[in-house]
């Protein structure tokens, strides 16, 4: 067995495993910051690639990014296939859970140190009181816990909490549009497509309200584009920002589920540029749509241009006609489709 071979790379330099399967929430990422603040960074990521993609750690780095931290100790994964790459992000995710405590041990250990907040760390009371993880756990306290999320099962940046979107590897060239409400089960002859939602919201709410529901439809296409929830300026901003908060929360739910997602922006007037552009990682994919804006042209390019400035997308991919101000080499026009557009009111 070769000796490990630790580097120290820049934590901007990292990206995150686009299919990784294990969820990380605000209240573990918490835990693992207090763990490595008091601790220390103990445990090198696992990477691999040119682009130092995260197989093991991502929950670390995004702790490590709440502390401060700028460079993480890593090994890299490159001797492994990309089927044992994605194997090994399973096993290693699930050897954990595999077995519980030994009550009696523990409890003597704990006696032993009872100046540590272990709280602090996620060790909770249930977890303590259990032998072993197995079944009837899951059936028992994973089902409480759903129960009780509001929603807050990914990852979330920004002052208001907004899930994360992550960026992921997207074919340009593969990107052909089409329509939420022309999707169908068994899609044989469109499985090649990216689906969008620029229409009326009321098509397309279902995606939200019974995510489940509709999982295994989306699945079988390329790409999905997150729901374009409106956001008017006649709208109380708190909509507005609902309305954004189930963009990014979709956007992260069918990642979680394996799909390939474009993350799509929207913002009504300089209120929502507090929030409008959060939960987007720099340097991703983009959608847009210029359609229904020819009468609010100055308030979308104001957007568009922070837009630009905050995100600094790779590629946008625009539904309708750009604006001649719209010059940027990397735009990509998709023309508006009468029967499937909806009026958009800034």
């Amino acid at each position: 067995m070769e000796a490990l071979k630790i580097e120290y790379i820049d934590i901007e330099k990292l990206n995150h495993y686009a299919n990784n399967c294990k969820i990380h929430t605000k209240e573990q990422i918490e835990h693992i910051a207090n763990s490595i603040k008091e601790f220390g960074f103990n445990d090198p990521l696992g990477i691999a690639g040119k682009d130092n993609i995260v197989l093991e750690g991502n929950g670390r780095v995004e702790a490590a990014k709440k502390l401060g931290l700028t460079k993480l100790p890593c090994v890299r994964l490159d001797h492994m296939s990309k089927e044992e790459q994605g194997a090994y992000v399973i096993a290693h995710n699930s050897t954990n859970i595999e077995t519980g405590f030994d009550i009696n041990i523990l409890n003597i250990e704990l006696e032993k140190l009872k100046s540590f907040k272990f709280d602090d760390f996620g060790l909770n009371k249930q977890l303590l009181g259990l032998s072993k993880i197995d079944d009837e756990f899951y059936k028992t306290l994973l089902a409480k816990e759903t129960k009780s999320l509001v929603r807050n099962e990914f990852y979330s940046v920004g002052e208001y909490d907004l899930p994360l979107i992550r960026k992921q590897d997207i074919d340009i060239c593969k990107i052909k549009l089409m329509c939420y409400s022309n999707t169908k089960y068994d899609d044989k002859r469109n499985k090649h497509r990216t689906i969008h939602f620029f229409m009326h919201d009321y098509r397309f709410e279902n995606v939200y309200a019974n995510a489940q529901d509709v999982i295994e439809k989306l699945k079988q296409y390329y790409c999905i584009l997150s729901p374009d929830f409106s956001l008017y300026t006649d709208m109380p901003l708190l909509l507005q920002m609902y309305s954004t908060f189930k963009n990014r929360w979709c956007g992260a739910y069918w990642q979680a589920q394996g799909l390939k997602v474009i993350p799509t922006i929207s913002w009504s007037d300089k209120r929502s540029f507090d929030f409008c552009f959060d939960g987007i990682e720099k340097g991703s994919v983009v959608a847009i749509s210029t359609h229904g804006n020819h009468k609010v042209k100055d308030k979308f390019l104001a957007g568009y241009r922070k837009m630009l400035e905050i995100i600094e997308p790779s590629a946008i991919i625009c539904y309708g006609k750009p604006f001649e101000e719209m010059k940027e080499e990397n735009l990509i026009v998709f023309p508006y489709n009468r029967t499937e557009g909806k009026e958009v009111r800034l």
